[in-house]
């Protein structure tokens, strides 16, 4: 398949390094350290008037020592793993085989445990340590120990069964005071079950008459609403065993709450209009307003609207459903969302309701409303890059030519989405920065700090996580003036995604002498290579691997994404046998293997969504049926306002990201091309823009000739509010 678009086709083609020069352009003085010296090539050598510098690599081969120390841990040879730590001396290496030798060894040597958490309490690994050390005395039961331990350093995050064990413990130790007791009781009264380990925490409650009739509805409350009928049941049947009256009748009341919240509304003004309500029933009419709120925003409006005076609901709760009201008709864009957003109090205001204000009028394209919406916004949300563009693109459609002109110019200095977006608006080129070598500074000192030392020793032996986060550990403890001098050496080490973090964290990600940095092309072999077979283009390969995961081929989501591509296991074996690539029991963190199946991937929604690059890219983010949900219904969208009205707002930074790396890769081929051909790079043909990107979209269901289309039509010329042409029947999942 061959992707669609003179710009994609364009931009196709074998992709090259990066010239040395503008990747490495510092000597990098080091001394005391392991240094190799490496000479440009004569292939890589840049024009124009860049000099080149000589690169002076670090050696972070690691001592003989230290992987003996770890094979010594394996074996449990104890004598041996305190022989390498002594040979390690002050190389940070050694503190890292001590903490592994601990946490091998935890069982046998909590003294020794305690006595590192306090010799390190900020050691990137201590916690690691801490709560092997808790989940070890919890084993056996030595619970004066744990209690005590869990005020040892560092301080933990803390989790279900660390708190049940700690709350154990106290009731162990004779000490469950008021605040222990309080907690307890919010540990029990959760709307789900509870790890086993918080049973005997249960237990001493029911045997100390903790477990009172109110604690027994809010459990059965909390069950109800999270859609735990079956543990409410459970708690009906315990609770009856306490001789606690009913309990089935309170199970039955929330049940309907949550599974007929609208006949639970209609109950209450047929039967109660003028009674007032109890505390209960009051609180069971708002939640099932707040229920009904999801499902049928036009309904709980009306419903709001017809709430007795009588029945004294809060003012406040009344607020918060009308947001929830205004916001849901915003997300399925109903043709009430704006006028209900701008009704909302400045009380339940905030940038969720006022940004969907401003995309509810830029979906129907209602210019006035839009710039209406954006100039009501807090100075610091109306002023970000987003806003700007859309208030030039009102201005611009209300035939404010010169403020339009005025708001883009001010974006181009920036080379992202907006700014390019604006040069395209403007007729202007891309501000592009000029590359120059990358800054000339020493990293002898940096390169000596131990955390630094440590992070580039453990990827040496290929420790990566643990490596990612001592590198993590070193940003935070290092001073500002010293983070160029890492970034530096993560990407002499060609470590790229720890380059990408640097680089954000000192804030330069358009700073001309980092840029380059911040869009590698490791595998660009594979790379070409699939991208010439799927006919896809390799700048949107590499503009989704960024994206995906930062080059980090070794990496997996929480719900089971995998590799460079974040692909789902079940996603790539499906699309290895639609593709008929044959890969037998694909390894997903392989990277050519990612690649291979990313890029059939990318080519499969390519020819899905014919072509149209932004619905390809947030379909592979939230999935083609989502985003054949949000197509416009009856008319055509101009690429830029379908995706700032994406709803997710995920989905909307991720499209962004991916269109912009798209072109700034595109860029890069075209600059190194030239060098490497001998020209200028502003003397090649340019490629095509953002907004060639940005194609139109097509409606689901495009109206016939004689239709017209209401959002069309100006409201000069007689019709309604634009905003009112805004589908309300696309079935958009709830946030």
């Amino acid at each position: 398949m061959r992707a669609s678009g003179s710009f994609l086709k364009q931009v196709m083609g074998r992709r090259r390094l990066w010239p040395a020069s503008l990747l490495i352009g510092a000597m990098l003085a080091v001394s005391g350290l392991p240094v190799r010296g490496d000479e440009p090539s004569a292939g890589s050598a840049p024009t124009g008037s860049q000099s080149v510098s000589p690169v002076v690599r670090i050696d972070w081969s690691v001592p003989d020592a230290f992987t003996q120390g770890l094979a010594a841990i394996a074996q449990g040879d104890n004598a041996a793993v305190a022989g390498a730590v002594s040979t390690l001396g002050v190389n940070p290496l050694a503190t890292y085989l001590q903490f592994r030798w601990l946490m091998d060894t935890v069982n046998q040597n909590p003294d020794r445990v305690e006595d590192f958490l306090k010799a390190h309490p900020s050691y990137p690994f201590s916690k690691d340590l801490k709560a092997a050390l808790l989940r070890s005395l919890a084993r056996q039961n030595a619970w004066a120990s744990y209690l005590a331990a869990v005020d040892l350093p560092p301080t933990l995050k803390p989790t279900r069964v660390r708190t049940c064990q700690m709350l154990q413990a106290a009731i162990e130790t004779n000490a469950m005071d008021a605040q222990r007791i309080e907690l307890a009781e919010r540990v029990w009264a959760v709307g789900h079950s509870q790890p086993d380990e918080c049973d005997p925490v249960f237990t001493w409650l029911h045997d100390h008459d903790r477990l009172t009739p109110a604690l027994y509805h809010k459990r059965i409350r909390a069950a109800v609403l999270a859609g735990n009928i079956s543990l409410g049941k459970y708690l009906v049947k315990t609770g009856s065993v306490q001789k606690i009256r009913g309990l089935d009748a309170y199970l039955a009341g929330w049940s309907k709450v949550e599974q007929a919240p609208e006949q639970v509304v209609r109950d209450d003004l047929a039967q109660r209009a003028d009674h007032v309500l109890g505390a209960e029933e009051r609180a069971q009419l708002i939640q099932a307003l707040t229920i009904l709120s999801r499902l049928d925003p036009a309904a709980t409006h009306d419903y709001l609207g017809k709430l007795p005076t009588i029945w004294a609901v809060p003012q406040a709760d009344r607020d918060d459903i009308a947001r929830r009201v205004a916001l849901k008709a915003a997300y399925t864009r109903m043709p009430e969302a704006y006028d209900w957003l701008k009704a909302l109090p400045s009380s339940v205001q905030d940038e969720e309701t006022r940004t969907w204000l401003a995309r509810a009028a830029l979906r129907a394209e209602d210019w006035p409303r839009l710039k209406a919406a954006i100039s009501a916004m807090p100075e610091d949300l109306a002023q970000q890059s987003e806003w700007q563009y859309w208030l030039a693109r009102a201005d611009d459609a209300l035939g404010d030519e010169a403020s339009a002109k005025a708001r883009w110019r001010a974006l181009l200095p920036e080379p992202d989405y907006y700014g390019f977006l604006a040069a395209d608006r403007l007729g202007m080129a891309y501000p592009w920065p000029k590359l120059p070598p990358l800054p000339r500074v020493s990293v002898e000192q940096v390169a000596r700090l131990p955390a630094v030392q440590l992070a580039f020793y453990l990827r040496a032996v290929n420790l990566t996580d643990d490596a990612r986060r001592a590198f993590s550990y070193a940003l935070d403890e290092i001073p500002a003036d010293q983070l160029p001098a890492l970034t530096l050496l993560a990407e002499q080490s060609q470590w790229y995604d720890r380059v990408s973090i640097a680089i954000a964290r000192m804030g330069k990600q358009n700073d001309p002498s980092w840029f380059a940095a911040r869009f590698p092309t490791p595998w660009h072999g594979e790379v070409n290579q699939q991208a010439a077979q799927q006919g896809v283009d390799p700048n949107w390969l590499y503009a989704m691997i960024r994206r995906e995961s930062l080059f980090m081929s070794d990496v997996g989501s929480g719900v089971g994404a995998q590799g460079l591509m974040q692909l789902m296991p079940r996603t790539a074996s499906w699309i290895n046998r639609k593709a008929g690539l044959g890969l037998n029991d694909p390894d997903l963190h392989d990277p050519q293997t990612s690649i291979t199946l990313g890029a059939a991937y990318l080519s499969y929604l390519n020819q899905r969504f014919s072509g149209q690059l932004p619905l390809a890219v947030a379909a592979y983010n939230a999935g083609p049926g989502r985003v054949r949900q949000w197509l416009p219904e009856s008319r055509t969208l101009p690429g830029d306002v379908w995706v700032d009205t994406i709803l997710f707002d995920e989905t909307r930074h991720y499209v962004r990201a991916v269109l912009a790396a798209t072109v700034i890769y595109a860029w890069r081929d075209r600059k190194v091309d030239g060098q490497k051909a001998g020209q200028k790079a502003d003397d090649r043909p340019a490629p095509e823009t953002l907004m060639a990107l940005l194609t139109p979209i097509q409606p689901l269901n495009p109206p016939s000739e004689d239709q017209g289309d209401t959002a069309a039509v100006s409201p000069a010329a007689g019709a309604s509010s634009p905003i009112a042409a805004v589908s309300s029947h696309q079935t958009v999942p709830g946030r």
